[in-house]
C-alpha cells in the first residue's frame, strides 16, 4: 500500500519570521516620514591671507581687529552693528581688485560666532576677507 508523506513539523523553538520584512519596511517609511531636514546656511568667501607687515602705507585697507568681545575697525572700537555700517560707508561694492580687501586680524580668545559675525558683515558689503597671520620668521 502507498503511504502519504508526513507533513513537516515546524520547529517549536524557531521565531516567526515571515512578517518581518513588513514590519522593517513600515519602521522605514515612518521614520523618512518624521524625519526634517535643515539646511545649513553660510555664505562663500574668497579669503586670501595678508601680513600686517607688508601693508603699503599709501594704501588705506581697512583692518577688523578681535580682542576677546572687543572689535576695533582700524584702531577705533566699535559694534557689530556699527561695523556693519562704518564698511558699508566705504562703499565697496563700487571698488574692483584689491580696493576691497579688509583685513581680518585676531588676539586672545575670540569666540566662533564673533568672528563668523564679522566675515559676514565683510561679506555682505561686497568685501573681500584677507587674513591676517604671522609668519614662522616673526614669532621668532
Amino acid at each position: 500500500m502507498y503511504k502519504l508523506p508526513k507533513k513537516k513539523q515546524l520547529d517549536q523553538e524557531a521565531i516567526p519570521t515571515t512578517s518581518l520584512a513588513d514590519m522593517m519596511f513600515l519602521l522605514l517609511i515612518f521614520f523618512i516620514m518624521t524625519t526634517t531636514l535643515s539646511r545649513v546656511t553660510g555664505f562663500v568667501s574668497d579669503m586670501p591671507s595678508g601680513s600686517s607687515g607688508k601693508q603699503e602705507s599709501k594704501d588705506k585697507t581697512p583692518t577688523v581687529l578681535l580682542q576677546g568681545d572687543e572689535v576695533r575697525l582700524n584702531d577705533e572700537v566699535t559694534t557689530m552693528a556699527s561695523l556693519r555700517n562704518s564698511l558699508m560707508a566705504l562703499h565697496l561694492e563700487l571698488k574692483e581688485g584689491n580696493d576691497k580687501i579688509v583685513m581680518v586680524s585676531t588676539a586672545g580668545n575670540v569666540t566662533y560666532q564673533s568672528y563668523y559675525q564679522v566675515l559676514a558683515a565683510i561679506q555682505s558689503c561686497s568685501g573681500v576677507v584677507a587674513i591676517v597671520t604671522e609668519d614662522a620668521e616673526e614669532k621668532k
